[in-house]
């Protein structure tokens, strides 16, 4: 496993979280169900749609958690806004949320890795400090940060202090 950054983890925990909250609601639906059976066409209709949830959980985890776990941010980030968009169509609005933070923070993990030395932590601003670890430096005239080698800005031209 590799390396992983504060947006990788974030995702990471924010699908967890929401894989939690889709158990409790998948274990509600099934307390339900079975209080319906009572009613066994109605119960059995619960029973059924608690059914498709854990089939949900199952393919939530497989397609984005376990991906994220892996540090296939790539991988993970397209399963899981189609798991958001789905999440929040079927009413799972909380989860739907989660999920679509996480894609974005996935987003941002996979910018990190492809600027390797910039620290996303840190604003691309015209105010920023010159240097960042590992010896990437900022713009001054426009914020956006550069390699090491670099002499000129990659996004305005402007020369590098």
């Amino acid at each position: 496993m590799r390396a992983t950054d504060a947006s990788a983890e974030t995702a990471e925990t924010l699908i967890l979280v929401g894989l939690i909250l889709d158990l409790v609601g998948e274990v509600i639906l099934v307390v339900v169900g079975l209080w319906l059976l009572a009613f066994p066409l109605l119960g059995l209709v619960v029973l059924g749609f608690a059914l498709i949830g854990f089939v949900w959980i199952a393919l939530v985890y497989l397609f984005s958690y376990d991906r994220v776990r892996s540090g296939d941010y790539e991988g993970a980030r397209t399963p899981t806004l189609v798991f958001a968009v789905l999440s929040l169509v079927t009413l799972a609005v909380i989860p739907g949320i989660l999920l679509l933070v996480a894609y974005v923070k996935l987003g941002d993990a996979l910018a990190g890795e492809r600027l390797p030395g910039y620290a996303w932590a840190q604003p691309a601003s015209p105010f920023a400090p010159g240097p960042l670890p590992g010896g990437a430096r900022f713009c001054m005239h426009c914020g956006r940060p550069n390699g090491i080698g670099n002499r000129f800005c990659q996004g305005c031209g402007a020369p590098l202090a």
